[in-house]
């Protein structure tokens, strides 16, 4: 198959931001994506003033408003010690800010908002059940190489296939996405399901030894998302999605009530590897980019995975629009990202090692956190939460 349209691999919530963003600037695109249908793996997602932002310079805003929720505040917890060590108003402290909120939906919603606009978008042309295994790149444009035979052709194309593109083995040789040797498990259930002791309207982070729980209200149907994650003490393979209930109840033995009783929510049955990459200045190849965690993945720590995808799209597709050649175009792309997107990489780093400190780490952690004004507290998210110039 011929076209002239850009090709974008992957119709995920990076994909298909793109493709809107594309299509507002009148670049027709051709989305590829692998399975039999868009859909988005997982359950909760936590999504800050920045990317709403962005959803509103896209004309999605009062979409996206309409399937969140909006927590009222986001608090951390040393558990062992019951220090509430950290808590931030969020709600309307976060809107008078930052002028757009702070919230969290079902990604599944997410992408639903996402394809319909897409659907109905006449610069956007949606394939499914088309698995990229090859790409080749000329001085004119590319071609990619379905597993089913069928290829397509394009100006130029964007990756947006996530932790193990396959754009992104096709223009640069490095390793496989490295393991941050913590596991996770989630869970997903009805908040009427839980007990009156859970604070189901705040984003929590329970703090143990080489462990924490998450928890948050998701989406506008009452339902409570729940991450378990702890720091495994074994070689896992990326190829065994096995999860080990003994060593999930190992790590929270001794947990509060409120603990045990969101982790008898979890599927105990699958664990998910958390896995990032070094931050890198250059992420393209002629008429070849990337895009999200194809380019720079990062650990969820910040929650800010998929608003730097979201962000990525929105900062492309102006720069595709602006400069003709779309070789420079991807190059002054990558200089506008890449230290904004390094910065959450590194920090999510941090965030994750401050999770898991045991002993003298965690009492100084405590004590220097505490000790932080609210104000400088919401100048530091200030960092994050303002986001791009749209």
């Amino acid at each position: 198959m011929s076209n002239n349209a850009v090709l974008i691999v992957g119709g995920g919530i990076g994909g298909l931001t793109l493709a809107l963003a594309l299509s507002k600037r009148s670049i027709p695109s051709l989305v590829l994506e692998q399975a039999n249908q868009f859909r988005e793996a997982g359950y909760g997602i936590l999504l800050s003033p920045n990317v709403y932002k962005v959803f509103d310079a896209l004309g999605l805003y009062s979409q996206m408003k309409a399937i969140s929720s909006f927590p009222d505040q986001l608090v951390w917890i040393d558990e062992p010690n019951n220090i509430e060590y950290m808590k931030v108003p969020m709600g309307e402290e976060i809107l008078n800010r930052f002028k757009y909120p702070y919230g969290s939906f079902h990604r599944e919603d997410l992408l639903r908002v996402l394809l319909k606009e897409c659907e109905t978008n006449p610069y956007i042309n949606l394939i499914k059940s088309a698995r990229i295994i090859q790409v080749e790149q000329t001085s004119n444009g590319v071609t990619v190489f379905a597993e089913d035979g069928k290829s397509f052709e394009g100006p130029a194309l964007i990756g947006c296939d996530g932790l193990w593109s396959v754009v992104r083995k096709s223009i640069m040789d490095d390793e496989k996405p490295r393991q941050s040797g913590h596991v996770t498990h989630r869970g997903f259930v009805k908040g009427d399901q839980l007990s009156n002791d859970v604070n189901k309207n705040s984003v929590i982070h329970w703090d143990r030894p080489n462990a924490h729980l998450v928890q948050y209200p998701v989406g506008n149907r009452g339902y409570f998302n729940i991450v378990a994650v702890y720091k495994s003490s074994k070689v896992h393979q990326f190829e065994d999605p096995a999860g080990d209930p003994n060593e999930l109840e190992e790590k929270f033995k001794g947990a509060r009530r409120e603990i045990k009783e969101l982790l008898g929510h979890v599927d105990t049955s699958r664990k998910w590897l958390l896995c990032d990459r070094e931050p890198i200045a250059k992420w393209s190849k002629g008429r070849i980019t990337l895009l999200g965690d194809a380019a720079h993945p990062t650990l969820p720590h910040l929650a800010q995975g998929a608003g730097m995808a979201i962000e990525d799209a929105f900062v492309l597709a102006q720069k595709m629009a602006t400069i003709s050649d779309y070789e420079t175009a991807f190059k002054s792309y990558e200089q506008e990202r890449y230290l904004r997107v390094a910065f959450v990489q590194y920090f999510s780093c941090l965030y994750g090692k401050m999770h898991d400190l045991d002993e003298v780490g965690r009492d100084l952690r405590n004590q220097l956190i505490s000790n932080i004004s609210l104000e400088e507290k919401y100048k530091w998210l200030g960092n994050v939460y303002k986001g791009l110039e749209v």
